[in-house]
């Protein structure tokens, strides 16, 4: 994947201890970003990493379903999916 503007891409935050998407790009605390594309979203469900550096934490395989299935239905209503 290439690098992206922070604008063109979704944030994910720790909010109540659970990472969720952060449409607004206002929550406070950590964040990490994911490309605005379908490719993206299943490489991070896909992933195997034991730790989100940017987020300094794990995210269990079936939050990142749920997290890949939320930012999936908000796409598709913005048609912009790539």
């Amino acid at each position: 994947m290439k690098r992206a503007p922070k604008e063109a891409m979704i944030r994910l935050a720790v909010s109540n201890d659970l990472v969720v998407p952060d449409f607004d790009s206002r929550a406070p605390g950590r964040g990490a970003y994911l490309h605005r594309s379908v490719e993206c979203l299943e490489r991070f469900v896909a992933s195997r990493v034991k730790e989100f550096r940017s987020l300094k934490r794990g995210i269990a395989r079936s939050d990142r379903v749920e997290i890949a299935r939320v930012v999936k239905e908000r796409l598709d209503r913005e048609s912009q999916v790539e």
